[in-house]
Formats: C-alpha cells, sequence, structure tokens
C-alpha cells in the first residue's frame, strides 16, 4: 500500500470507518475503485477544484506541482461546461470530497468539483460513475 493510501487508511480510521473500507478505496493513480464513497482517484498536478461544474465558479483549491498529493473520494459526474486543455477536451465534471494525502492535517474539500481531464479515471464519463 502506498504511503498516501496508508495516510489515508488511518483518516478514514479515525473518522469511524472500517480498515476494510479504507483499503477497498486506495489503488494506484489512474484507475477508479469503487467503494462506498462511490470512487477514489488521484488528480493531476495543477487542477482546480470548484465550487461548481464551470470555470467561472469560486476557486476552491489548486492542487499544485506535488505529483499523487490530493485524491478525490468521488461520488457522481454531470456534464457541465465543456474545457479543453492540450489535445482533450471534454464538458464531464466530478464532484465529490478532495483529500490531501501528504498533509493530512488540511480539511477535506466536501461537495466539490474537480474537470474530467483532471481527474485519473480513465474515459469521462467511466463507466464505474453514476451521474448525479
Amino acid at each position: 500500500m502506498s504511503q498516501s493510501c496508508r495516510r489515508r487508511a488511518v483518516r478514514l480510521g479515525t473518522a469511524g470507518l472500517a480498515a476494510g473500507a479504507a483499503l477497498a478505496l486506495c489503488g494506484s493513480a489512474g484507475t477508479a475503485h469503487a467503494g462506498a464513497a462511490g470512487f477514489y482517484v488521484s488528480l493531476q498536478t495543477h487542477s482546480n477544484v470548484r465550487e461548481a461544474a464551470t470555470t467561472n465558479s469560486k476557486l476552491i483549491l489548486n492542487t499544485g506541482s506535488v505529483k499523487d498529493r490530493y485524491y478525490m473520494d468521488g461520488l457522481c459526474y454531470v456534464h457541465g461546461q465543456y474545457v479543453k486543455a492540450g489535445s482533450y477536451g471534454t464538458d464531464v465534471w466530478y464532484k465529490g470530497h478532495v483529500v490531501d494525502g501528504v498533509d493530512v492535517m488540511q480539511p477535506t474539500r466536501h461537495n466539490v468539483w474537480v474537470w474530467g481531464g483532471n481527474v485519473n479515471i480513465g474515459k469521462d464519463p467511466s463507466d464505474s460513475v453514476d451521474r448525479c
């Protein structure tokens, strides 16, 4: 298990969740893992975490430049504003809870939105994620 996943398991354990559930949510970056919270994936560096599924909404957090630092306990997806970055574009946005996998003292950002191109989940929308 990765160090950040161990930290996440500790955080979930202190929140009263079973250790088995914490382990079920952990996995390698780039793959969505279904669990009680929906899916658990890493976010790309320099990702914007927003209040709504549009770039015009309030910026809650930028994930910065540390690889595999931030993770999302995802809940669902919507078709929101279309965004194109480089050669990839999509209108899929994922809603969930964003956690800092390095500094466990940082607060979890609840019910926030991340553009699909910044969520390491595979195709948009992922077959393993329900629509909101």
